[in-house]
């Protein structure tokens, strides 16, 4: 993949979305330059690796600059752009943008893409010396400081969506906010595109994600149970009649799972863990970034613009009728 080619299909694909959004009042602030082209200007800072200092350096001294990576004649200033990057409209832009990528890549990649869906949450790690901003929590491997990176996404990594928060955050505080960005971005791709399986791991297992689930995707969880009764002790029998009652959902979740067909398919998992990977590479690692950019606002908007770099890879490889998988790392120069 040519770095030119990657910026292309970027350029065009928020064309697209500011031509769709043209006239939808969320995203008008009043300014001169709309929120599209300070978008525009920061997917380009995260592609090229470099900071708004930098990139702002070049332009004054490097002439053609503009004219050779396709940027517009008049730019927004440099006061202007770190003001408006911390807005609002700016992040409600960014999950459009989003949106609006998984949705092309869900339409590329066929109707099969969409079969199972794979939520998880991954640790970002920090330093408590340096960081005023993170919090203390646990996952399945211990104890850390910083924050977690909550995904969605297809069987073969498309993302559906996305979110960031403190470490202290369970994930019965996010999966609805997962699932319904997953909603979002299914009923755009289109009304055929169908979930059959939500799959997640011990951590979700709990009555919300089931019922989550089936309300939001009309699919069923498939999620390893943290607890494991056994039939033959004492009160058995009363514990299940009641969880039937108190938690259909998780009852009748935790029966499919008992299927070895169910779990052979749960082997599927281990698909977003390479989305991890992709997007906890350097650009993205929180003890080696200024201490100005260490916080849950600014994090997620540097996660957001690394999700969407990551889908127009994925939008260039179906094109290109090669593997959607094929994508070794999230291309910044």
């Amino acid at each position: 993949m040519k770095p030119s080619g990657l910026w292309s299909m970027v350029s065009t694909q928020l064309a697209r979305v500011a031509s769709v959004c043209r006239r939808d009042p969320h995203f008008s602030e009043g300014y001169r330059y709309s929120v599209w082209h300070v978008v525009r200007v920061f997917l380009f800072l995260l592609w090229k690796g470099v900071s708004s200092n930098v990139f702002y350096d070049q332009l004054s001294h490097e002439p053609g600059f503009r004219r050779r990576w396709g940027l517009s004649t008049r730019l927004i200033s440099h006061a202007q752009f770190k003001k408006r990057r911390g807005s609002p409209v700016f992040m409600r832009a960014l999950f459009e943008l989003l949106r609006h990528s998984g949705a092309r890549a869900l339409r590329l990649a066929g109707l099969l893409e969409s079969r199972v869906v794979i939520m998880d949450l991954t640790r970002l790690p920090s330093n408590w010396r340096r960081d005023s901003y993170g919090a203390w929590g646990v996952d399945s491997k211990g104890s850390f400081f910083g924050y977690k990176l909550g995904l969605i996404t297809s069987e073969h990594g498309v993302i559906l969506g996305l979110t960031l928060m403190k470490a202290n955050w369970t994930e019965f505080r996010v999966n609805r906010r997962l699932l319904r960005m997953a909603k979002e971005t299914l009923q755009l791709a289109g009304e055929s595109f169908e979930v059959d399986v939500l799959l997640c791991d011990a951590g979700f297992d709990g009555e919300s994600t089931y019922r989550g689930a089936w309300e939001e995707l009309g699919a069923w969880a498939l999620c390893p149970p943290r607890r494991r009764r056994n039939p033959r002790a004492k009160w058995a029998r009363h514990c299940l009649s009641h969880a039937r009652c108190r938690t259909p959902y998780r009852y009748a979740s935790q029966l499919l799972w008992q299927a070895p067909a169910m779990r052979k398919l749960f082997r599927k998992r281990v698909g977003i863990e390479r989305v991890n990977g992709q997007l906890k590479d350097d650009p993205l690692r929180i003890d080696q970034m200024p201490r100005r950019r260490q916080t849950v606002w600014g994090l997620l908007a540097l996660a957001l613009g690394k999700a969407i770099l990551y889908n127009t890879c994925l939008i260039i490889n179906a094109q290109h009728a090669t593997s959607i998988r094929r994508v070794k790392h999230v291309w910044v120069a």
